[in-house]
């Protein structure tokens, strides 16, 4: 078996921001949740959702506050999803 390599991850990651909609967008509103945003989980790239991702992104030192969900703000909420 090959072990995928961060850089294939972020190749392979789909970038999510205001207007989408999907399954993606919808574990994203889910983790927020789980992280204290109260956002409807509808998989609508929101307005309020965009809100919620910069307001999450504010508490890190290391991601740019754009609303925009890439490789690396999915990799932190998730880190901080799992220390919940």
């Amino acid at each position: 078996m090959s072990k995928v390599t961060n850089a294939e991850e972020k190749a392979n990651f789909q970038v999510l921001s205001l207007g989408q909609s999907g399954t993606m967008v919808y574990i994203v509103q889910k983790i927020l949740n789980t992280l204290g945003y109260e956002l409807e989980e509808n998989g609508n790239f929101s307005e309020d959702m965009e809100q919620a991702v910069k307001a999450f992104q504010s508490t890190r030192e290391n991601l740019v506050v754009d609303g925009i969900v890439g490789y690396q703000t999915m990799k932190e909420m998730d880190e901080a999803s799992n220390t919940i």
